[in-house]
Formats: C-alpha cells, structure tokens, sequence
C-alpha cells in the first residue's frame, strides 16, 4: 500500500467549541478507494455542506493512536493504518482532543495543503479548502475514539 499524508488541526464551531481534526489524504486514488470503503464500513460518511458545518459528523468505531507526542495510527476496528511519518500535535491540539474524540476526516488526493497541518485552529484558507472538498462530495467524516495505547488488531465490534 502507497503511504498518505496525514494532517493535524483544529476546528472552531461557531459556538467557539473546538475539535481536534485529523485528515488522511491518501497519496493515489486506489489507496483512496481502498481506504474509503474500509473507514464506510467503521462508520464514516460523505459530509454534506450542511453536516460538515453544523458539527453532525457521524460517531465512528474508527480509533486514532496517540504516542510520543505524535498521532501514530488510525484503526477501523477491523485493520490499523500506521503513520508513515507520524505527525506531531500541539498543546492546543491535545486540549482539544481530550474530549476523548477527534474528527477523522478522509479526502482525495490533492484536496488537503500539508502546510495546513499545524495542529492548531485552522486559518480560513485551510477551511475554504475542506470547506470546497465537503461541497464537492469529496470527504469522508466521522468522530473517532483518542486512544493512548494500540487499538488490539482485529478486534470485532
């Protein structure tokens, strides 16, 4: 399997809530497709406009792994996808994920800029991207479980 860049930041609802977001962005379109029916089935969903912007992201059985100061891993309940290049979180990232969920976000090659992947609030440029993908039904999202220690492989739900 071809790697994927992984992205870090954090969303501000217009209630001034803030979540933790990870983006996986496949490096090609089959890892893409493979990856999409994998996170479909642990319970991630195309957003629409609407969704994407009120919060309504889909409760996922989908765990992401964080270790070392750096998110290590993403696992669907049924297989773990490691992080080629770990990406390291912020203080702000990690206040915002102690809520114990994150929003774990799948898109299509070339949607996300890595530059975005700060780990903080994301800018309003960063936002008119996804928010373009999301209009363009090109992410997949649900909320994901924070965990401190590797989901077991394989576990069933």
């Amino acid at each position: 399997m071809s790697s994927a860049t992984w992205g870090l930041g954090v969303l501000e609802a217009s209630d001034g809530d803030r979540w933790a977001s990870v983006v996986v962005q496949p490096d090609d379109e089959s890892m893409h497709a493979e990856l999409a029916v994998r996170l479909k089935t642990a319970g991630l969903k195309r957003a629409n406009a609407r969704e994407w912007n009120a919060g309504l992201w889909p409760v996922s059985r989908c765990s992401v792994t964080v270790a070392g100061g750096c998110v290590t891993q993403m696992h669907t309940g049924r297989s773990r996808i490691l992080a080629s290049e770990p990406p390291p979180f912020t203080p702000n990232w990690e206040a915002a994920a102690e809520r114990g969920r994150v929003l774990l976000a799948l898109v299509q090659p070339g949607v996300f800029d890595p530059e975005h992947s700060t780990g903080e609030l994301l800018t309003a440029e960063a936002w008119a991207g996804l928010d373009a993908a999301v209009q363009a039904g090109a992410v997949m999202a649900g909320l994901a479980e924070v965990r401190t220690t590797a989901e077991p492989y394989g576990r069933r739900w």
